[in-house]
Parts: structure tokens; sequence; C-alpha cells
């Protein structure tokens, strides 16, 4: 017995003094570039495997002998990392990316994982590629960039917005744009200029039913989750970074008459037509009107026509200019394990190629993330303010739109005479005793409307989120997110009165007037849960989470207009004289209210295995108020697979093959609604005779249900040659059905049409992304990579109807949306100038008919093919990057050919293509006689496909060694970069990129040069 106690008293001593000499060490692992944790992090001790991995938290424990020296964390995607141990018992790592592996993390949903762990198909676009683009909106960076994605300018006015889709259009009458999400908060779509894209850190672009299936309702656009940039632990870092810059106006690949050939123009179809356009033929010595006059008023004629010949129209360079652009911006970022912080303020300004036209930026953001124990968190603030000034008549054919005014005025017109601007609307009045007008005054009426009204949009954004985690235990912990997304926009539009401008709308009293609109949209997020993530032998890999989620939208609009504004008070509200019957300033009031509520139960879960197999699965269960309570609540979900191959042995023994995942989803989403309101029965005000009501203005639908999509991606992920060349693959079939259709009615029912759901579309496509390191040597670095997407998009069915008109183009069975519908051009009759056409069986004939004769054979506005290809390099401090896009297979309706071609429009100036126009019998042209009719047809249809070099950057980074003798400086960068630098295309009109089916006069993309410094202290 004594000889037992002895025994056991050694063995507790010996446990005692193996337990003193070891020491436990704990910590968390984040990622460098977004701060978030990473879970199942591999932590060595002295290069052995000791089987300890992070939790989801990316928290560790840690207990090893006192004689390790130091530990080493590594983990897929990320550059291993070791850290010497000391006397160290808490030891928290940044890790840093491998940006050479296909293994990054990716924030998918509501979540974030390594990419071999992720089944769908996603897109990364990193800092580097968005933050010093001189871009005002986000969304027009990302064009070209992820293969799928297509992304076009609205409009060339700085900050604007574009639009953009996800594998092509998914919906007629629905939304077709994607969610947008930031820091885990939805975010309004479409209302970028007020933010500042060197904020963000990463934008990723979920594309398939595995990665947005979990947002049910919102996700079958596709979803962009945009990530801010995060603080990192260590001493605080300040940065500055400045640019300067101009912009160009690109040239339209048409021309117009100068005044040689106006004048030229004018005599000529005045002795072919006996047509009068102008002087150049009532005051021609050829007019057989003028045989009769004297010499001395032949010789005034002539003398007049000599005068208007030395004219050159100055109209180019009153309506455009030089922008300048500048942008400035400080950030300071720093903290140490337990907090964090990101903070930055910027200031941009940005003026357009138009006169009056711009956009001037203030923006600020603080992040903060903590941990103290068990809780941590973040919270994510942002403001910004945008003031624009914008052009009168945007994209549109109207004589106000500086666009179109300064190509249909007159080469020989002159806005002023003896100092005085005359107008259209004031030559009658103005013009200087016997002086004689010779013009249509287009470009001074246009002037008149740019100097006497104001169109300004000033924008202030707001953001906030908060994000807290509770571990409960080291597998298991709750979270909650709060999110607030607001945008207050204040519209104003004045008028001076007794203008041109003013007389041209028909002011009371041509004294013109005051237009404010206000807008508000409040977006409110809470989304609530439990998450859980094991691995159990370091082969068994589970998460799970399950949340509740509210999402509450409310919107209002009020527009107020007032007119007999006193000149002394112009642009104010005080300036508005109060209106009655007596005076019939009577002001207009509009405005609007609306809201939506969203509830969704949501549970997802992943399983991996020996890091070779992964499963997962999301389901989620939506209640939406705008849907009607007998189809008010629906499930949505997705499942999908992963094989990891490379881990497999038997192809792990393939050198050269590096990386290769193969993978494959199908999931079910919707699509968002046409409005809030849009099943009701709704009623407006009316007025009978002096007496005011109520009537009907909607018929409400209560069997009106959601739009869904169903998506199968299958694609494939491999890297070769020392993952010097990386390769992404996917093949996919979306098809939505239920489709929002809004059905036409019988005049008889009181009402114009009925939101029905009825038919079914499919887009099948191909995407492909390929990077390659051609040179990869000590400092040398040369990267070539290309993208591209094919997507073909059909209706499938339509219900009851096979096909309806919608604009320019026809909704068919078997057809792409957005297929063009018109009558075939068929060329010019030689013998009488007159245009032919197409009947549908293919007869030729001079008759037009719209109605019998417009076929859908001339494509879609919607590309068949797009994508984007860029070559970087760079050689130690040295780099340069240059980038290209391009869309393909897509025709446009370019109705600036129609103005400028046209007859009924010839007096005001035209193309030179009409100096190809037919003359006389025995001519062969395609431009008809200029006597003759212009019709819509597809002359007018043109091939829109572009290859545009988007953005070239050159730049030097100072090396340390120079660094180390600068005091107060770690580092400086300087670069150059050029943007929109050349198109290649075959469309005549000002710009290919345009987001819609017609072209008139919209406002270009600029070419911007810029120059930028930016200092690290």
């Amino acid at each position: 017995m004594r000889k037992l106690l002895q025994s056991l008293f050694l063995l507790m001593l010996f446990a005692l003094t193996a337990t003193a000499q070891n020491k436990t060490i704990t910590g968390r692992v984040l990622g460098a570039a977004d701060g978030l944790p990473i879970p199942g992090v591999s932590v060595k001790a002295a290069g052995t495997n000791i089987g300890v991995q992070t939790n989801v938290e990316g928290r560790y424990v840690l207990s090893i002998p006192s004689s390790i020296e130091s530990i080493e964390f590594s983990y897929l995607g990320f550059l291993t990392k070791t850290e010497v141990v000391g006397n160290r018992t808490t030891i928290n790592v940044s890790l840093e990316s491998d940006e050479k592996s296909l293994q990054e993390v990716i924030v998918t949903g509501y979540g974030s994982a390594s990419r071999t762990k992720v089944t769908g198909a996603v897109g990364k676009v990193t800092s580097e590629k968005i933050n010093d683009i001189p871009v005002g909106s986000i969304d027009q960076i990302l064009q070209g960039r992820v293969p799928g994605l297509y992304v076009t300018a609205g409009s060339g006015q700085p900050g604007s917005n574009a639009r953009v889709t996800i594998r092509g259009i998914g919906s007629i009458n629905g939304s077709t744009q994607p969610l947008y999400v930031l820091d885990g908060i939805p975010i309004e779509t479409g209302v970028f200029s007020t933010m500042n894209p060197a904020d963000f850190e990463s934008v990723t672009v979920l594309k398939d039913a595995s990665s947005t299936a979990i947002y049910g309702s919102r996700g079958s656009n596709g979803v962009i989750v945009i990530t801010s940039k995060r603080g990192k632990a260590g001493k605080v870092v300040f940065s500055a970074n400045t640019q300067f810059g101009f912009s160009n106006r690109t040239s339209p690949k048409f021309e117009m008459l100068n005044t040689a050939q106006r004048l030229q123009f004018e005599e000529e179809v005045g002795l072919e037509n006996n047509l009068t356009l102008g002087p150049g033929w009532y005051l021609s010595a050829k007019n057989p009107a003028n045989a009769g006059l004297s010499s001395a008023e032949k010789a005034r004629n002539a003398q007049m026509l000599d005068s208007l010949s030395r004219i050159k129209s100055p109209y180019l360079d009153i309506f455009f200019q030089k922008g300048k652009f500048q942008e400035h911006e400080v950030n300071a970022s720093g903290g140490n394990e337990n907090f964090r912080f990101y903070s930055s303020a910027n200031y941009y300004k940005q003026e357009g190629i138009a006169v009056r036209s711009g956009i001037e930026r203030y923006s600020f953001r603080t992040n903060v993330d903590f941990n103290q124990g068990r809780l941590s968190g973040s919270a994510n603030v942002n403001a910004g303010f945008s003031n624009s000034s914008l052009i009168e008549q945007e994209n549109s054919t109207n004589g106000n739109n500086p666009f179109s005014a300064a190509y249909y005025s007159l080469p020989y017109e002159l806005p002023y005479v003896n100092g005085k601007l005359i107008t259209a609307y004031n030559a009658a009045t103005a013009l200087p005793p016997g002086y004689e007008l010779l013009d249509t005054r287009e470009g001074a009426t246009a002037l008149d409307a740019l100097l006497n009204s104001q169109n300004k949009s000033n924008q202030t954004k707001a953001g906030l989120s908060t994000n807290l985690r509770y571990r409960i235990t080291n597998d298991l912990y709750a979270k909650t997110t709060f999110g607030i997304d607001y945008r207050e926009t204040n519209g104003i539009r004045t008028t001076v009165p007794f203008s041109g401008y003013s007389a041209a709308f028909g002011f009371p009293g041509n004294q013109g007037r005051y237009t404010e609109a206000y807008t508000r949209n409040l977006q409110l997020t809470s989304t609530s849960g439990l998450t859980f993530a094991k691995t159990l032998n370091e082969k068994h890999d589970f998460e799970a989470q399950a949340l509740f989620e509210m999402n509450r939208v409310k919107f209002k609009t009020l527009s107020t207009t007032g007119y007999g504004i006193n000149p002394k008070l112009q642009g104010t509200p005080a300036g508005v004289t109060p209106g009655s019957a007596a005076n019939l300033f009577i002001p207009l009031l509009t405005g609007n209210r609306s809201q939506s509520l969203l509830a969704s139960f949501i549970s997802s879960a992943r399983y991996t295995y020996d890091d070779k197999y992964t499963v997962t699965g999301s389901y989620r269960y939506d209640g939406s108020s705008t849907i009607p309570s007998a189809n008010r609540y629906k499930g949505f979900w997705s499942v999908g697979a992963s094989w990891n191959a490379k881990k497999e042995d038997f192809i792990s023994k393939i050198d050269w093959l590096n990386e290769l995942r193969v993978r494959g989803s199908y999931g079910l989403t919707a699509a968002p609604f046409i409005s809030d309101f849009g099943y009701f029965q709704t009623y407006g005000n009316t007025r009978y005779g002096t007496s005011t009501g109520i009537a009907p203005t909607s018929p409400g639908n209560p069997e009106y249900d959601w739009e869904f999509q169903k998506q199968l991606d299958l694609g494939v992920d491999f890297s070769v040659w020392k993952n010097r060349a990386r390769f992404v693959f996917d093949w996919y079939n979306r098809n939505t059905f239920n489709l929002f259709i809004s059905q036409s009615l019988s005049s008889t029912s009181g009402f114009g049409s009925l939101n029905v759901n009825a038919g079914k579309m499919r887009n099948r496509g191909i995407e492909a992304d390929v990077q390659v390191d051609v040179v990869s040597q000590n400092d040398l670095r040369v990267t070539l990579g290309a993208n591209f997407n094919y997507n073909k998009n059909e209706i499938t069915d339509l219900g009851q109807v096979n096909e309806f008109i919608l604009g320019t183009s026809i909704v068919r069975k078997g057809l792409p949306f957005g297929s063009h519908y018109q009558v075939k051009y068929a060329g010019v009759n030689t013998q009488t100038g007159e245009p032919m056409f197409y009947n549908l069986d293919g007869t030729i004939t001079t008759n037009y008919n719209a109605a019998t004769q417009s076929q859908a054979t001339f494509g879609t506005y919607q590309p068949v093919f797009q994508g984007g290809f860029n070559l970087s390099a760079s050689y130690k401090g040295l780099y340069f990057d240059a980038f290209f896009s391009f869309a393909d297979q897509v025709t446009r309706f370019n109705n600036e050919d129609f103005f400028t071609q046209n007859r009924t429009f010839a007096t005001s100036n035209v193309s030179t293509l009409v100096l190809k126009r037919w003359r006389k019998p025995g001519d062969v042209t395609d431009v008809q006689s200029i006597s003759s009719v212009r019709r819509f047809s597809s002359a007018d249809l043109q091939d829109a496909s572009y290859i545009r070099f988007r953005n070239f950057n050159i730049g030097y980074a100072f090396p340390k060694k120079l660094m180390s003798k600068i005091k107060y400086a770690s580092g400086i960068r300087v670069f150059v970069q050029g943007q929109n630098l050349y198109t290649w295309t075959k469309w005549r009109g000002f710009d290919p990129e345009d987001n819609n089916n017609i072209a008139a006069f919209e406002y270009p993309n600029a070419r911007t040069y810029t120059l930028g410094l930016k200092v690290d202290f």
C-alpha cells in the first residue's frame, strides 16, 4: 500500500511538472484584407501538426511545451505565417491572401468561406482594380471585370449610374438589376454617386443559385457583395491620395455639313426638287425666282452669301469644354488585437464635357472592429453628400439638349446680333431694324436654355451597420446585425422669367418657374441567429446557420412647382407668386409615399470531408407585403456540391496541375416586384366639373404571384504551371417562369392593363476567366488575362398570347428579349429615288406599312458576347495595367441618323451622308432622295458592338531602400492613367455603350486623363 501511494505521488508530481513545462497560447486569426475571422486555420508547433484549428470566430487555444520557439499558421488561399512565441501567451495574426491561388476567401451570402468550399459561381474584383479609377459611380468601374456581369453606362454625365445585369435579362416587366449588399446590409440599387469606391476592399459578384438563393426573393438577378476596408492591428498608418486631370469629348462617327457644304446642299436641293431649305437657295443666282432682281439686289444676295460662307458655327465650343477633375482623400487605420479602425475622408470634383454639367462629392467613412473575450463585433458608418449639375433634355432630340443643338444648328449660325442673344422666341422683337435672319436659331435657342435654366440634384446618403457576435461555445456563436441605408435627394429646376426658355414651355405670363422635388428612401434591415461550426478529426468540417431577418423600406417623394417668379428672387421658392384664378399662377403639387416589409427565415449548411468533397444547401422562407395574402409566403432553396480533385492521391501526383476543382449547383430564387402595391385595387383623385372625387386607377389582381427563377450551374476551376495559369469555366441554364406581364385590357373595362403572371424566359450560356503570368521571374511579372460570357436569351412561353409589341421591339415566343421589330429596308429605287421595303413574303415595294411589313430578323439590343481582357506588368517599383472591355452581336436603333438625314428636319443641319443621296434616275446609292419621306425602318438599325480601351494605368512605387531615408513617409506612389481612351466600333452615333435601345444624342462617356500621388505615413 505504501509503495502504491508513493507511485501515485510520483505520478502526480510528474504530471504537475509536465504541466508546468507546458504553456497555453490563445489568439485569433483574421484576414489582412477584410479583417474577417478565418475558421479552419491550421496551427502547427515547430512544424508539427498538432490538430488545432481556429473556430468560426477565428479563435484557437493551443497548449505546447515551453521549449517550442515558434508556431505556424497556414490556410489554403493565404500565405503561411510564422510567429515567435517567446513570453507571449496571446498571439493574434492577420494572414495575407495568396493572389496566385484559386483558394482565396469569398464573401458569400451571410458569411465567408475559402473558394475550395464554395460550390457556387462567383467573381471577385479586388481593391487595386477599382480604387484609383476616376469614375464617380462604382458600378461603372465594374465594366468588363467579371464574366457574366454586363455593365452599360446610361450617361457620361459625371456621377451617373449604370445599368447592371448578371447572366442576361431575366424579366420582361420586373427588375433586372442585382441586389447590392454593403458590409452585410442590403443597400439601394443604382444610387452610388455619394459613395467613395476607394473605401472598398473587394466586390464579389454572386451569380448562381447556390450563391444567391439564400437571398430568396431578391436573389434571382444576382447579388453584388461589397466589402469595405478594415483596420489592421499595429501602429496607426495614414495615407493621403490625390489626383488631378481633365476630360475631353469624344467625337461621334458621323459628320455634319460645314458651311460651304450646307450652302451648296441648299442650292442643289432647290435646283433638283424646288425645295427651299435656306439662303443657299433663296439667295442663289441660280434660283429662277431671283432672275428678275435688279443688279443691286443680286449683288446684295451675293454679298450675303459670301458673308455666310465665312462663318463657322461656334456651338461645339460654346456647349462643350475640357472638364477638369480632382480628387483628394485621407485615411487612417490601425489599432491593437482587440480594437481596430479604418477612417477616410474624400473630396471628388469632376466637370462634365458639357458646360454646366458636373458633380462635387464629399464622403466620410469609419469602420470599427473589436473583440473582448467571447464578444466581438463591428460598427460601420458612412455618409456622403453630392451636388450634381445636369444639362437640359439629355438623351433626346429636343433642341434644348446641347448634344443635339450643337449638331442641329446651321453651320453659319451665330448666336449674338450686336451683342444680344437672338433666339426663336425673341427674334421678331429683338432684331435690329432691317436685319434679316437667315437661320433657324436652334443653337441660340439651346444656348438660351443653358443660360436661363438650372437643373441640379443634391443627394445625401448615409449608412450604418452594426454586427455583434457572442461565442457561446468554441463551436457555437450567436450574432445579430442591424443596418440602415438612407438616401435623400433634393432636385431643383428653375427657369428665368421672360426668357426664351420660359416662353418655350408656355409658363403663365412667361414669368418662369421654380420646381423643387424631394425624395427620401429609408431601408432598415435586422438579422439575428445562430451559427455552428466544427471540425472533427481534421476531416469532417461542418458549418450551419439559422437566421431570422426583417427588411423594411419606406419611400417618399414630393414635388412642388411655382410660377410668376420675381426676377430679383430667382432660384429660391421665395420668388414664387401665390397663385389665383386671376393671375393663373396656380402651383402644381405632386407626390407619393410607399412602404414594404419582407420577413424571412434563413438556413444554410455546409459539410466538407477531408477538404475534398463539399456539399452545401440553403433554404429561405420569405413573406412579402408586395404579394397578396394567397401567395405571400414562399420558400426558396439551393443545393451545391464541389470536388477538390487535386486532393486525391491519384491526381496530387500530377506536378503540372496545381489546382483542380469541379462544382455544380441548382436552386430556386425569385425576382423583385414591379411595385409595392401592384396587386391592389387602387384609386386616385379625379375631378368632375368643379368637384373633386375618387376614381379607380387599377383593377388589382388577388392571384398575383412571385416571378421565379431556377438555375443550374456546372463549373470547373483549375490552375497549372505553378499556379501561373489560372482558369475558371462555367455553364449555366437559368429559367424564369411566372413572368410579370402587363396584360392589355379592353377599353370598356375602364382600365388599360392588368398585372398578371404568364410566360417563361431562358438564359443559357458559358463563362470563362483566364489569367496567365506569362513572366514571373525575380522582380519582373507580366500577366495576361481575359474573361467572356456567351449568353443566349429566349422567350419560351407567353401564356395565352404568342407575342406583343414593347416599344420598338417585340416580345415573341422563340425570340430573345429585346428583338428589334421593324420594316426591313431594301435600299433606294434607282429610277425614282424612293426608299424600298421588303414585304413579309420577300417581295420589294415602295409602299410602307409598319403593321403588315414589320419583322424581327435584326437581332437584339442585348449583347450575345461580352467581357474584357487585360495586360499588366511590374518590375520592381514600376508597373502598368491596360484593360479593355467589349460587347458583340448587339444592335441598336440610331435615332440620330434618322433625324440628320430627314427631309422633314432638313431646315436644320444634316449629316454629310446626304451628299450621297439619290439625285437622278440611274443613281445607285443607299441614301434616298431628299424629296421622299423618310420612314422608321431597319436602315437605322446599326451594329453597336465595340471594343473599348477602358483604362490604362502606369505608376511607380518608390523602393523601400529609398523610403528608409525619408523621415516622415513610409511609401510613395505616383501614377498616370487614362479612361475610355479609344473605342473600335461600327456604330455611327455618340457612344455604342448606352444602356437603352434607342440612341438620341445621349451624353457620351468622356476620355479622361489623371495624374495621381499616394503617400503613406
